[in-house]
């Protein structure tokens, strides 16, 4: 939420992989480069950089391995440090409201507010009586520095800092056409956060980060199957060792997507109690946990709502044989933020 537009890449640093995407400027996108390389294991925890070095050596190697010259980029954050809400304050001009906006965040940001960048949107101007709603953003400068510091060192610029969720948003919006009374549930999965954000009318009614994801499924499978991490990672992607119970790895993998979906009920019944809706349309899936066999299914039995998988390229033109063997079908959806954030560029 944080910068000007121009060309750039989108720069998704998350707790197992870093992602970056480059599209074409102009309105018709083409994607012209991608990559993806792993994050060692604890070098991010819920959305803090804990060793420096092993993210600096995630970035370069991508940067190096792929070809990436631009050297502009927009950077996604999420986490603690992060605050998203949807506020109702004074209706009043968009210059009153961005001086009046730092006495509104007090009453909202949990931080001191002179150690935070604030960003806000106005979403619906005409809100009850002499009202509006604005979406309100607040970052500690801490975070936004150290990234920034961080990728000046591999002599990136960072032109933007924008939130998962909204990046996520931003290539739903691009790809699909919602009719604009209906709601949707968008749920990016990563390896220690899930991204929450319930969307209306091009707008956020609630995004919510809760800190379970997919390395919490392989947690499970080490305390109670007894693989190694290896082991563990390979069976959260369908790849059961030899030997192994299947009935253990299907126990562990049910109570994991259980878990799951408490956290996405208890986000929509938050949005259910603070708004006033009652009813998500559809939801879709991205991140690299969207990706786990059975997943899908086991969450559309449980929440009862349509549930598919995020497509960042339906309306993205792209060279099939640019994703290999594995598919736009499969890397599409880990792509999620980075194509998001690339697309704040122009």
């Amino acid at each position: 939420m944080f910068g000007r537009k121009k060309k750039v890449i989108g720069l998704d640093i998350g707790s197992s992989q870093t992602k970056m995407v480059e599209l074409s400027s102009g309105k018709g996108k083409k994607l012209l480069n991608y990559g993806i390389s792993k994050v060692l294991p604890d070098a991010i925890v819920e959305g803090e950089i804990i060793d420096r070095e092993a993210v600096l050596d995630s970035v370069r190697s991508l940067i190096e391995s792929k070809g990436f010259t631009t050297k502009d980029v927009v950077i996604g954050i999420a986490g603690r440090d992060v605050i998203i809400k949807r506020i109702a304050m004074d209706r009043m001009s968009e210059a009153d409201t961005k001086e009046q906006i730092k006495w509104e965040a007090e009453q909202y940001v949990p931080f001191d507010i002179n150690e935070v960048t604030l960003d806000f949107d106005v979403v619906n101007p005409n809100f009850g009586e002499n009202q509006q709603e604005v979406i309100l953003v607040a970052a500690k400068n801490e975070l936004i520095n150290n990234l920034t510091v961080l990728l000046r060192e591999l002599n990136l610029n960072p032109i933007i800092v924008d939130t998962t969720a909204f990046a996520v948003q931003n290539v739903f919006e691009y790809n699909y056409s919602p009719p604009p009374d209906e709601t949707t549930c968008l749920i990016h999965i990563g390896a220690g956060m899930t991204v929450i954000n319930v969307v209306k009318a091009g707008s956020s009614l609630s995004a919510r980060d809760v800190y379970y994801g997919v390395n919490a499924f392989i947690s499970k499978l080490q305390k109670e199957v007894g693989f190694n991490y290896e082991d563990a990672a390979n069976a959260v992607k369908g790849t059961i060792p030899v030997g192994a119970s299947q009935d253990s790895v299907q126990g562990v993998f049910e109570t994991f997507v259980g878990d799951l979906g408490t956290q996405i009920e208890r986000s929509l019944q938050f949005l259910s109690s603070v708004t006033g809706e009652e009813k998500v349309s559809r939801m879709y899936l991205s991140g690299g946990g969207s990706l786990i066999p059975n997943l899908l299914d086991y969450l559309k039995r449980r929440l009862g709502v349509p549930i598919e998988l995020l497509n960042p390229f339906k309306n993205i033109v792209y060279d099939p044989t640019i994703f290999g063997p594995e598919g736009a079908d499969v890397v599409g959806p880990i792509l999620a933020q980075a194509c998001g954030l690339a697309l704040r560029g122009e």
